[in-house]
């Protein structure tokens, strides 16, 4: 990937002031601690920042001990951060103030701008002009803030006291688009006694946004695990996309929950491939192309960095399971397979070592049943787990235990086991209100065990978690093209068509321009007249295609514009008259370049591939299969241009329809290595062409069996609005 932005000390000195300030200034301080304007000022006491700070109020003389100024101007030396938590009806002012004096840096907690309509988005405008003419960073308005848990800078109203006894302190950095879900999963990821090393809460972003702090955060030696909220990046996709990719290289885990899964916009879109580019797909594919984890819920987010928190990597997926409960234990091997975990069979030495200890009644297999025997010999389950940890097919393990057991010292006993072993082993438990069972979760999860409560999140946590482990063992570099005669071809093409006042290229030099980069399209020739139209049917070999050729009508079978497998010519010179008939009375204004006759290609596995220029990350790529599986079940997988083979061959491997590759019902396989070859051309193309192309549909292209190459049937390209 070609960097658009770096992940160096430019962007870091400029967001420096918000996480290390020497000095914060607090506008609209008040001395009611517990009010927003009150806030920063208690938490920065209760978290001992050692910088100076200044309260700014023209009302008061002093607040807390403090020196209270009448405006920023007023404070004597240079400042490094300030906060805004003046109404909004005079925000602009205090901005114009800080800018005048110079503020490296303003966080406004203030709300009541986009998010209220149409005036107060004029005014976030102003916000965002200020900040680029001025050069002082803006982080807002309406957000929480930022706090740094490492040098007490908590400038920001989200009241919480000091986290005490947290056994991964410094752990997580989190990045949150809105602050009242934000302060929830903070108080939630306490709970399971993982602290944070820096919160940043970005609000309605009109000037610092998600990706910039991602950014920053990732280029933090300190940080290792980043979690984040995000609604929507309103810009900088590329730098988002390169903060992941450096994140995944120096195997920092970037965990995110993206909310909002319509596909804004997709129905204006002129090809196919735009109608399914939907907003939330692009997402999903940037996320798995690029290393990030999905968390769908808190729950699941919550459970990874538990996970990931206790720094176990696992080897693999096959997992090892011990219950107490033997319909528990079927209840989890069922669900083990949705998430990919294998309930793997235990080694006879492993098998034979648990039933030296077991009741004869006990199941050893995997699940590893304790029965009821657990009541009357209680370090049981000690010895159970041990056992299991240590079979060399376990990967990772999953004790589920209920707390309410009439043994009080059991979490002693699960803190120890947990302990005697270096892999993953998650404790899944049941809800409870019970003190003495409470007490036992508190104690192991202080203790640093990972004790989930929602099963589901913690087996999809365990999957994830050795995705990622075995993704970061490998991170190829993207590939950078120098442009050559393939461009200059396609642009010969391009500009032809768009010196003629056309958005959309016609099939034909769709193809001229697929065919500069190598990728193989039909035989066919344009022809004017159906007397032609029989000669080049004759020249290529029957049976043949008639397509309408013609920038107007871009969806030719909505036209009637297609006729297909034509045997003789009597059928090619009849076929011809009803085709231009036909487009004329579909638009008669529509300029008609002729008719192609293109050679018909034999029948083989259909899958639509195209581009679609994503207004935030560039160009996307999409496959998809043909047929029922893109009409009905939208049945396709994204990427972002450039391509590494690896995106070429995980995007087949995700679509659901993944099988008919491999040959079904008698099918010989397909040949997989060919589409793999023509999507990296076609992300070359769309490197190469960013500028030139909106759209781009090959549909549908033909993947014949393995070593038989493939073919694109149709193209249409739809070329930028600057054109």
């Amino acid at each position: 990937m070609k960097p658009l932005h770096k992940l160096g000390r430019d962007l870091h000195a400029a967001l420096d002031p918000f996480f290390y300030p020497a000095n914060i200034a607090i506008i609209g301080a008040s001395q009611y601690l517990i009010k927003p304007s009150g806030l920063p000022l208690n938490l920065l006491e209760i978290y001992e920042y050692k910088g100076e700070i200044f309260p700014v109020n023209p009302k008061y003389e002093k607040i807390g001990g403090h020196k209270c100024y009448p405006t920023v101007l007023d404070i004597p030396v240079a400042v490094d951060l300030a906060i805004i938590t003046v109404p909004a009806a005079v925000t602009m002012g205090a901005l114009y103030q800080c800018a005048e004096k110079g503020v490296k840096a303003v966080i406004i907690f203030t709300s009541g701008f986009a998010e209220v309509g149409a005036s107060g988005r004029e005014v976030q405008e102003e916000i965002s002009r200020l900040a680029q003419e001025s050069g002082m960073r803006i982080l807002g308005p309406n957000c929480l803030g930022v706090v740094n848990y490492y040098n007490g800078s908590a400038a920001s109203f989200m009241y919480h006291a000091k986290p005490e006894d947290i056994y991964y302190p410094e752990t997580l950095a989190y990045i949150t688009q809105s602050g009242g879900l934000g302060a929830i999963i903070f108080q939630m990821v306490l709970q399971h006694s993982v602290g944070f090393n820096y919160f940043v809460s970005t609000g309605n972003e009109a000037d610092v946004n998600f990706a910039e702090v991602l950014s920053y955060l990732v280029g933090r030696e300190e940080v290792e695990l980043i979690g984040g909220y995000i609604e929507g990046l309103p810009q900088d996709g590329r730098l988002f996309m390169e903060a992941c990719h450096e994140a995944l290289k120096q195997r920092k885990l970037l965990t995110f929950q993206k909310v909002g899964r319509t596909a804004v916009g997709a129905s204006a879109a002129a090809s196919h491939t735009g109608a399914l580019a939907g907003e939330d797909r692009v997402y999903d594919g940037v996320f798995k192309q690029f290393g990030v984890i999905r968390a769908e819920d808190v729950e699941q987010m919550n459970a990874l960095i538990t996970m990931r928190a206790a720094g176990r990597l696992p080897a693999g997926k096959r997992i090892g399971v011990i219950t107490i409960s033997g319909g528990g234990g079927v209840v989890v091997a069922d669900k083990c397979p949705d998430y990919g975990l294998d309930v793997v069979r235990l080694t006879d030495a492993t098998q034979a070592n648990l039933r030296e200890f077991f009741p004869p009644y006990g199941a050893v297999a995997n699940p590893v049943d304790l029965t009821s025997a657990i009541f009357v010999e209680g370090a049981l389950f000690q010895r159970a787990i041990r056992t299991v940890m240590e079979d060399p097919l376990v990967d990772v393990g999953a004790f589920f235990y209920n707390l309410q057991m009439p043994d009080f010292k059991a979490a002693e006993k699960i803190i120890d086991v947990y302990y005697s072993t270096n892999k993953p082993l998650v404790v899944f438990t049941w809800p409870t209100g019970q003190d003495y069972a409470v007490e036992g979760k508190e104690k192991m999860i202080r203790a640093g065990v990972p004790v989930i409560e929602h099963v589901p999140s913690g087996l999809w946590a365990l999957s994830v978690l050795a995705d990622w482990a075995r993704r970061t063992e490998n991170v190829p570099s993207f590939p950078r093209y120098r442009p050559g005669e393939e461009r200059r071809q396609a642009l010969e093409t391009i500009r032809t068509q768009a010196n003629e006042g056309r958005r959309a290229l016609t099939e034909s030099r769709s193809k001229k321009v697929l065919q500069a980069y190598g990728i193989p399209v039909t035989e066919e020739i344009l022809v004017q007249s159906a007397g032609e139209a029989a000669a080049a049917a004759g020249s290529i070999g029957y049976p043949v295609v008639l397509k309408i050729e013609s920038p107007d009508i871009l969806h030719k079978t909505d036209a009637g514009g297609v006729l297909l497998d034509l045997k003789d010519s009597d059928a090619v010179t009849e076929g011809y008259e009803l085709i231009v008939k036909r487009a004329r009375e579909y638009n008669p204004a529509a300029r008609l370049d002729g008719v192609l006759v293109q050679k018909m290609l034999e029948p083989g596995l259909e899958v639509i591939l195209g581009l679609k220029k994503d207004p935030l990350f560039g160009q996307t790529v999409l496959l998809g299969l043909g047929g029922i599986f893109v009409e009905l079940l939208k049945d396709v997988s994204i990427r972002t241009a450039p391509l590494r083979e690896e995106d070429a061959r995980a995007m087949i491997e995700e679509l659901q329809g993944k099988a008919l590759f491999d040959g079904v019902r008698g099918q010989l396989p397909r040949d997989r290595e060919a589409l793999v070859s023509i999507m990296m051309k076609l992300s070359r193309l769309a490197v190469e062409l960013d500028c030139e192309i909106a759209e781009l549909d090959i549909n549908p292209l033909i993947v014949y069996a393995e070593g038989e190459g493939a073919a694109a049937a149709d193209a249409l390209i739809v070329l930028t609005a600057e054109h």
